[in-house]
């Protein structure tokens, strides 16, 4: 067995072992109605409430909404309402890298029911969103959100990935022990050299796309991996980069991704006052 057929055969093994549902999101670019799953848009609002705004009176952006009667299946996740994300539109896109549960620039809004009465044209006379330079936009159109579960496994960026791997990985092979899952980057002459295997196999365990649950991609390392924020341990929502300005265009920095956490018994219990904001590029 090769080196390429080993990884397979131990990321096949713990990609059924921690299998979770996940939504996959394909993004339409599109007019949106006020209570669609999107990106972009107008925001559902409530009447008598107020656009999210920062510590400086700056209105935040809406980045996603989530209507929560189209999560079918998803367990924890709430089923009715609207799940909204919003963010600063400056040059770190309403993170703050030193404090990214702060919900001061981004903001985590749930609301449990939705008036019909409500009309887009209303809330279009009070959203009127800070943006610092058009330039620090991630997306300029609106898109509609169309689901698709599905199960999936660990992807190699989770903190988690390393250790899990290397567990199976040794008791598969125990007469060829590894430490960490980059042992394995010991090309050896006549074999497929291990960043090109790794290239092959990127879609199979980035984790990259958009989605809602599963596990997540980035393009740099997991936030919560230090810091004590491995509490934030489930996927509430990730935006990937798309590079087509025919069908839309996002892009975060450098072709990057955004990534939103939370506590498992938190989500549970629809409490959204505690969330991991994180994006990171190349």
């Amino acid at each position: 067995m090769n080196k390429k057929e080993a990884i397979l055969k131990v990321y096949n093994c713990i990609k059924k072992e921690t299998a979770k549902k996940a939504i996959s999101i394909e993004l339409k670019k599109q007019k949106t109605q006020l209570i669609d799953s999107k990106v972009g848009g107008t925001p559902y609002l409530p009447v008598g409430a107020e656009i999210p705004v920062d510590d400086d009176g700056r209105q935040l952006t809406l980045l996603a909404q989530i209507n929560c009667e189209e999560l079918v299946g998803m367990e924890d996740y709430p089923q009715k309402g609207l799940l909204q994300f919003f963010i600063l539109m400056d040059d770190c896109y309403g993170l703050d890298f030193d404090n990214q549960n702060k919900q001061n620039t981004f903001r985590v809004v749930y609301h449990d029911s939705i008036d019909d009465n409500v009309k887009e044209e209303d809330i279009l006379k009070i959203y009127n969103p800070y943006i610092e330079d058009e330039d620090y936009m991630p997306f300029e159109d609106e898109f509609k959100m169309v689901f698709t579960t599905y199960e999936e496994g660990i992807t190699s960026e989770d903190f988690n990935f390393d250790e899990i791997f290397v567990k199976k990985y040794n008791e598969l092979f125990p007469n060829n022990q590894i430490q960490a899952f980059w042992d394995l980057d010991d090309d050896n002459e006549g074999e497929e050299s291990f960043d090109d295997i790794l290239e092959e196999i990127n879609d199979e365990i980035s984790g990259c796309g958009n989605k809602i649950g599963g596990y997540p991609y980035f393009a740099q390392s997991d936030p919560r991996e230090y810091d004590g924020l491995d509490v934030y341990d489930t996927l509430l929502l990730q935006i990937d980069s798309m590079d087509d300005y025919e069908n839309g265009y996002i892009m975060w920095g450098d072709g990057g991704v955004c990534n939103f956490f939370i506590n498992k018994e938190k989500l549970k219990n629809q409490d959204f006052s505690d969330v991991l904001y994180n994006w990171d590029c190349y």
